[in-house]
C-alpha cells in the first residue's frame, strides 16, 4: 500500500470555466464577469486544496478486484483519495447559490485530476508488466464525476460492502478519510479504482476488428 500526503495537482482553471458554462452559471451577477476572475476565483479555491491518496495493487482474483471488475477478472489498482479538510472548509459558507454551484464544480474538476495524478504513479508499476490503465472506476466520489457512458461493473452489487471493505484494508485512516452512513469526511473524497489492461490483449482486440 502506497500513501501519498498533499501532493501536488495541475489547477485546470479553463476546465472549471468551461463547466461553469456548460451549467449556465450567472457568472456575472455573482461578480465573476470575465475569464479572468474566474479563472482568479478557481486559483484561490486551489490554494486550500491539501490531497492525500492511498492506494494498492489488487490481483485479478483478488475478492476485492472481482467484485469491482466483475466477469472481465481484472488486476487493478485501488485507492482512496481526499482534497482534505481544509478544502472542505473553503467550500462551507458559500455567498450565494451561484458561488456554491462554481466550488462544487471545481470539486469535480480537482478530484478527478487528483485521480488522474495517482493513475500517473500506478502507470509506472503497470508498464514493466506489460499493462497500461484503463480510465478510473468510482465507485463512490463526492461530488460525483461528469464522466462518458462506462462499461458496466460489478460495483453496483457490492459497492456498501466494497467501501467499507477497502477502506480497512487500505488504512484511509492514514489519510484521516472515513465513510459513514453514506457521506465521506473530508466531504470531497473519492473511492475508486484503474483497472490494469493487457497491452498485448488490446492489440488482439484491436487487430481482431479490423
Amino acid at each position: 500500500m502506497r500513501k501519498i500526503k498533499r501532493f501536488k495537482i495541475p489547477v485546470y482553471s479553463y476546465e472549471v470555466l468551461r463547466k461553469a458554462r456548460k451549467h449556465k452559471l450567472d457568472l456575472a451577477g455573482a461578480g465573476l464577469a470575465d475569464e479572468a476572475a474566474v479563472r482568479e476565483h478557481a486559483a484561490a479555491l486551489a490554494a486550500a486544496l491539501e490531497p492525500a491518496v492511498v492506494f494498492e495493487y489488487l490481483a485479478a482474483d483478488d475478492e476485492a478486484a472481482l467484485k469491482i471488475s466483475g466477469a472481465a477478472r481484472q488486476p487493478l489498482t485501488a485507492g482512496i483519495l481526499t482534497l482534505g479538510a481544509s478544502f472542505e472548509e473553503k467550500l462551507a459558507n458559500p455567498v450565494d447559490e451561484t458561488h456554491k454551484r462554481l466550488g462544487r464544480i471545481a470539486a469535480q474538476v480537482f478530484l478527478q485530476t487528483a485521480v488522474g495524478v495517482t493513475s500517473e504513479l500506478a502507470l509506472r508499476e503497470a508498464e514493466p508488466e506489460g499493462f497500461e490503465l484503463g480510465p478510473a472506476i468510482y465507485i463512490s466520489s463526492c461530488p460525483e464525476p461528469e464522466l462518458p457512458p462506462q462499461e458496466a461493473t460489478a460495483v453496483p452489487l457490492f459497492e456498501n460492502e466494497l467501501i467499507k471493505s477497502l477502506f480497512a484494508r487500505l488504512d484511509a485512516a492514514k489519510i484521516g478519510v472515513s465513510f459513514d452512513t453514506g457521506a465521506f469526511s473530508p466531504k470531497y473524497s473519492a473511492v475508486f479504482a484503474l483497472p490494469w489492461l493487457s497491452k498485448k490483449k488490446k492489440k488482439a482486440a484491436a487487430a481482431s476488428k479490423k
